[in-house]
């Protein structure tokens, strides 16, 4: 929650209305999870079996035995169906160069040959990405990279989940593909969605469910920001329609209006967005994929705030008791701000600052990128723990014993 002057509140909510969750993983987190695949690999000789999320490759397929054909070409002869089954799905992970014997569970990973490797090595994705829009009409997130078991060389493919469903426009012989076939993995295999009437039932209520679970993700996560808001002080912003929402008293209902919505960076929405200290939340747009989603709530325009250190210095000078840095948090958790008692002050876990003392206390980033976060104080709160640690009558409660005087 962003404060900016004790005589104003400001409460601004933004959204396009759609954007693109990931329910699943993305292709940093998908790396995570197959370096800790081959990991196990590696350390334990353990392989996953092939399900949703993994599949093995043991080699590329030259059907006609030309070696000279486009390495993109080949690619996506041997992954193009693939990858639109991984990306309707959950994405996911081929492993090339490792065999899956379906009825004995064992698996060969000889590794891949010197003809497949140099190909691999050529490959361009941006190429790849290009290709395949030729295919769908829109655009993939995939990632290819070697790696060894002992001496032996493979390669992986990463592939996203794509929150559109792609279906090919053409139909394609040599990528074995059909024009208008809708195909996700299932079962540890790739499957038509579209095949016959169950099998489209089916898929039609894998996705109804995960649009579920996106809806309750979204609003989960902003729930707890908007109960604390007075919902007659909260605009909705909808750039992609250029429509603004408000509470209509009269009524007592949600209102629209049309409003021309600037989307530049110099736009008049992006100007309040960009003037906020609790660092980038993104910009106004109505392209899917973009940051999209802002709640700013109780805006200050001069936000005075102190540390931990100096509220315990400042303490000291008007408390006519000796005191510690854990009393003194212990002093915070009795008056009821924080979740317990010894917190900590960079990077809190959610829920340790109690929104109805955010006039108190805060929590806000100090670098996007690396994600941390801290603690700061009002420097209202020296007088208001100082008052508690001059009552004698409170020591035993809060620190099962009497403070000692100066």
């Amino acid at each position: 929650m962003i404060r900016t002057s004790r005589s104003k509140r400001l409460y601004f909510f933004a959204s396009t209305a759609k954007k693109n969750y990931n329910l699943i993983m993305d292709i940093k987190e998908l790396q995570v999870y197959v370096s800790g695949v081959i990991d196990n690999i590696k350390n334990n000789g353990s392989y996953p079996k092939e399900n949703n999320l993994i599949d093995y490759k043991k080699e590329l397929n030259r059907n006609d035995g030309n070696t000279s054909d486009n390495c993109i070409e080949i690619f996506l002869k041997n992954f193009a169906k693939d990858i639109l089954a991984f990306s309707n799905a959950d994405g996911g992970v081929i492993l090339i160069g490792i065999k899956e014997n379906k009825e004995t569970g064992i698996h060969e990973d000889i590794g891949l040959q010197g003809k497949d490797m140099n190909l691999l090595k050529k490959i361009d994705l941006n190429g790849v990405s290009q290709q395949f829009t030729k295919i769908v009409k829109t655009g993939i997130s995939i990632d290819l990279q070697s790696f060894k078991i002992g001496t032996r060389k493979f390669y992986y493919l990463l592939i996203q989940k794509n929150n559109q469903i792609l279906v090919p426009v053409n139909d394609s012989i040599d990528y074995k593909i059909t024009k208008g076939a809708i195909y996700y993995r299932a079962s540890g295999k790739t499957e038509q969605a579209n095949s016959d009437t169950s099998e489209f039932n089916r898929f039609i209520q894998i996705k109804s469910n995960e649009k579920s679970k996106e809806f309750m993700e979204i609003w989960s996560n902003l729930l707890p920001e908007i109960v604390d808001i007075n919902p007659r002080e909260i605009l909705i912003l909808n750039p992609l329609e250029n429509k603004i929402y408000g509470f209509n008293s009269k009524d007592r209902r949600l209102s629209e209006s049309s409003i021309e919505i600037e989307k530049t960076e110099h736009g008049i929405f992006n100007i309040i967005l960009n003037a906020i200290s609790a660092g980038e939340i993104g910009k106004i747009t109505d392209n899917e994929g973009k940051p999209i989603y802002k709640i700013v709530g109780e805006l200050y325009n001069d936000r005075e705030h102190i540390s931990l250190d100096t509220l315990q210095d400042k303490a000291k000078e008007i408390v006519k008791y000796k005191f510690t840095n854990l009393q003194l948090k212990a002093v915070i958790h009795h008056l009821g701000w924080v979740s317990k008692d010894n917190f900590i002050i960079k990077n809190p876990p959610d829920g340790t600052v109690q929104a109805q003392y955010r006039h108190f206390l805060w929590v806000e980033k100090l670098d996007e990128i690396k994600n941390t976060s801290k603690i700061f104080f009002s420097p209202n709160t020296i007088e208001e723990v100082a008052a508690v640690l001059n009552n004698e009558e409170l020591h035993e409660v809060i620190f099962k014993k009497k403070l000692t005087l100066k």
